[in-house]
């Protein structure tokens, strides 16, 4: 069972390894065997995610914005059965989706309180959307306003908020209205592995568009927590980059360091196997 941590905990403990020097981590976890060596790798914190659950089963991270499954209830089933009875001290977010209308939020916020989890991000989300699209869902009641909300009822519940932007404008709003604790620029679908989405952005691309919205948040709240993901970041060779070429403390991956790297482990053990002769 994992001790259970509070907010002023986990802030201490980042802002003690951002007063090092040292850049923060955290990284989804579809599965217990993820979780379990993220946490021996000294990763600082891991989401839970309906689509992180769905892409282990070898969809597209964009499959959990499509309606297939409970996005609320899938992600807390394999949080409690999965997660939280093997990870010890890493402090484990939630990924919500505050536009669910089968939910009365608060209560929902405190039943993830209750197996332990500590901090709540706004995902899935509209940000991902844009156009018309976008429009109507708006107009229709589906709205980034609801996760901002979310992210502010965490807040008064005394859990870690970690807000998701997509642009300018959203990072001002959800920084704004949300007061979170840790701002996370999701520069777009990361690039590469056999599902990825092989945009032409370079790492530079990427390092400048999130230094453009990290300074937006910083001036709103000067001691908010940055970290950046997607896009070019697919590499620790890119990480290092995105930090040499921003100011932030950190990164955050997914694919980065779940479904590529297993893709790549299994098809090479597997092919070793294949090619043994008799």
């Amino acid at each position: 069972m994992p001790r259970r941590l509070n907010r002023a905990d986990v802030i201490e403990r980042l802002w003690k390894e951002i007063k090092a020097r040292r850049s923060l981590f955290m990284a989804s976890a579809g599965s217990g065997i993820v979780a379990k060596f993220l946490e021996k790798a000294g990763c600082d914190m891991a989401g839970v995610y309906n689509a992180v659950k769905l892409r282990a089963g070898g969809a597209g991270s964009m499959t959990g914005l499509w309606p297939v499954s409970d996005a609320n209830g899938l992600m807390f089933e394999y949080a409690s059965r999965e997660i939280m009875p093997v990870v010890k001290t890493m402090p484990i977010m939630a990924g919500v989706n505050a536009n669910d209308p089968t939910r009365d939020i608060p209560v929902f916020l405190e039943d993830l309180k209750r197996i332990g989890i500590v901090g709540v991000n706004n995902f899935p989300t509209v940000g991902h959307i844009d156009g018309n699209f976008r429009n109507v869902l708006e107009h229709t009641g589906i709205t980034y306003d609801n996760e901002i909300q979310l992210l502010k009822t965490a807040g008064e519940m005394d859990m870690v908020t970690v807000a998701y932007a997509f642009n300018p404008i959203e990072t001002e709003r959800i920084v704004k209205g949300s007061d979170p604790d840790i701002f996370i620029f999701h520069a777009g679908v990361t690039i590469g592995g056999s599902i990825g989405y092989d945009h032409p952005d370079t790492i530079e691309d990427t390092a400048k568009r999130t230094q453009e919205v990290y300074d937006i948040a910083r001036k709103i709240k000067p001691d908010i927590i940055l970290l950046t993901h997607g896009a070019a970041l697919s590499t620790p060779e890119d990480g290092q980059k995105i930090l040499k070429l921003t100011d932030g403390h950190g990164l955050q991956t997914g694919s980065a360091t779940e479904r590529i790297p297993l893709e790549e482990a299994v098809f090479k053990v597997a092919s070793a196997f294949k090619n043994l002769q008799i």
